[in-house]
């Protein structure tokens, strides 16, 4: 009897000792930090939604900036990222690009009035050939190509031979060089009229450059560094290998 008494109290010794170790387990565990898919929880910072919580040296995409205090939310994107909306149909055709007809008199619209005053210091009213202007906006920034003559890239005689052909209906040789030779040549520049050539020399004594007059001393040309453009005569490098002055039969 006195055995059997024993081993009950035996046994609910261990019942006792295994709660009370299974209880502090359980709350030794809850006091423990939680990750949830890579995000760090306990109770100071349970509404971070960034895994910066974890290692703040994290580093972000560019384009993704976290809210410094911890609040869960990111950044709204910029304005520049933000995707423009498809233009409404409106049953027009637009020309295809480097294509501008001439019977469009529409007038230039203002903010290409706007663009071109400003970049040749003129009055907006000056901008007042439609054809030219839009031809010229079309084509701005183009790559140089040598020997091109598209789009993808174009080269200075290539572009004066297309502007004069789409604005001036006018087919010009294909070389600075020959388009230099076929025309009337004026030394100064400030003889020059919109719409006449600009030759340089560029290396040696032979002609290698050439653009379109404008006006107010400005010339559109294909750069070989900067594509479709328009300088300054009156820039150091322009001034010291400018030619003369081409004009051609219009």
């Amino acid at each position: 009897m006195k055995i059997l008494v024993q081993i009950i109290v035996c046994l609910s010794l261990l019942t006792l000792v295994s709660c009370e170790t299974t209880r502090h387990t359980v709350a030794h565990r809850s006091r423990q930090p939680q990750f949830i898919d890579d995000i760090y929880m306990d109770k100071h910072n349970k509404n971070c939604t960034t895994t910066e919580c974890i290692d703040r040296s994290t580093k972000y995409p560019e384009n993704k900036t976290v809210v410094k205090k911890h609040t869960g939310r990111w950044k709204p994107a910029p304005a520049d990222a933000a995707t423009t909306p498809p233009p409404v149909a409106t049953g027009k055709t637009t020309p295809a690009k480097g294509e501008v007809k001439l019977s469009d008199n529409t007038g230039a619209p203002d903010n290409l009035k706007e663009k071109y005053a400003t970049m040749m210091n003129v009055s907006r009213h000056d901008i007042d050939d439609p054809v030219l202007f839009k031809f010229i906006d079309t084509w701005y920034g183009v790559d140089y190509r040598l020997g091109g003559c598209d789009m993808d890239g174009i080269d200075c005689s290539g572009f004066v031979k297309k502007l004069y052909a789409d604005v001036y209906g006018v087919d010009l040789l294909r070389t600075s060089y020959e388009m230099y030779a076929n025309c009337e040549h004026l030394r100064k520049a400030d003889e020059a009229n919109r719409g006449d050539l600009v030759f340089f020399k560029t290396r040696g004594r032979r002609i290698s450059h050439v653009g379109v007059y404008l006006m107010n001393g400005y010339f559109v040309h294909a750069s070989t560094t900067q594509g479709i453009m328009i300088s300054s005569l009156n820039e150091e490098y322009w001034h010291k290998h400018f030619a003369g002055i081409g004009r051609m039969g219009k």
